[in-house]
């Protein structure tokens, strides 16, 4: 277990024998738990989390008590401390890796985004870094996803095209880890969960990380885009294929993390699964066009062509 019991049923007002069974979410050490506690008057569960990540651990717990003080509904409700672990309510909910979303969930999770966007929260990592320093230029080193050296350079030129697309998009507070594992989902409900890696970044990413690992076809991702932008007050059209031309920059740099994050759920076949799975579903979503970006066009038909 990653806290102290006697710490958990303080916290919840409930006796120090309460019966309790811990069920892991993963198996790796330092992965949440569901803890069922047998309280009087009925049943109780929370999620208990204490990443090992230190960093990441005090990251997700100071987002969690701003968002909480922001009054932010779309997340688990934080009910406190136990050690360096935070207790938060279980939402009833699934991610879309483990089943399709629940009619009205998808378009949930996209008011969630648009909301928690909008939040005038400054918590979290690299407040103090421009768009500039927190994506340098640089070659993309698409060498390592298998493209040939011709299919490389003829991607070049779009590519740097998109990098000056997300330098010049919405950057501010986002979740920056909001693929569909992290999202919870009901019908017409959605809750954003995971903060470990949240504070300042390009808001636009989170939107793509979650169309692309959700396994939504093309057609629902334009109509998604589309709505995200009205929330926010923006022209639909364009938001559409900023955030179809911006799916391919954040799924390349996915994919290019995917071999470190597979070593480190070695030991964990389920998180294995999940990370495969959304590394299909984002391949397959790259090369769907959603938009009608001619720079998006322009990556696509150096990388895959027809």
């Amino acid at each position: 277990m990653i806290a102290d019991p006697a710490l958990v049923l303080g916290l919840l007002g409930l006796p120090p024998d309460a019966p309790v069974e811990i069920e892991p979410l993963g198996d790796l050490p330092g992965s949440p738990e569901r803890w069922h506690i047998a309280a009087p008057g009925g049943a109780r569960t929370v999620i208990v989390r204490c990443p090992l990540d230190p960093e990441e651990g005090a990251n997700h717990a100071a987002m969690m008590e701003a968002l909480g003080s922001a009054r932010f509904a779309h997340m688990p409700v934080l009910l406190g401390f136990a050690g360096q672990a935070t207790v938060e309510s279980e939402p009833e909910g699934v991610t879309a890796l483990q089943l399709v979303p629940p009619p009205g969930a998808a378009e949930a999770a996209i008011a969630a985004f648009a909301a928690f966007h909008a939040l005038p929260v400054r918590e979290g990592l690299d407040w103090g870094c421009t768009p500039g320093d927190l994506y340098p230029p640089g070659e993309v080193p698409l060498h390592r996803l298998g493209f040939a050296a011709d299919e490389r350079e003829r991607a070049r030129e779009p590519l740097l095209g998109a990098r000056e697309a997300l330098l010049a998009s919405p950057f501010g507070l986002a979740h920056r880890d909001a693929t569909a594992g992290n999202i919870l989902l009901s019908s017409g409900q959605a809750w954003l969960t995971g903060f470990g890696k949240a504070g300042y970044g390009p808001q636009l990413f989170d939107v793509a990380a979650f169309l692309l690992t959700s396994g939504i076809e093309a057609a629902g991702r334009r109509a998604l885009a589309a709505a995200y932008g009205r929330e926010r007050g923006w022209e639909a059209s364009a938001t559409v294929d900023l955030v179809d031309l911006l799916g391919i920059l954040w799924g390349i740099e996915e994919l290019l993390g995917l071999p470190r994050k597979l070593i480190e759920s070695l030991g964990d076949d389920a998180a294995t699964a999940h990370l495969k799975l959304g590394a299909s579903r984002i391949d397959k979503g790259m090369r769907q066009a959603a938009g009608s970006s001619p720079v998006a066009a322009a990556i696509r038909a150096a990388l895959w062509p027809a």
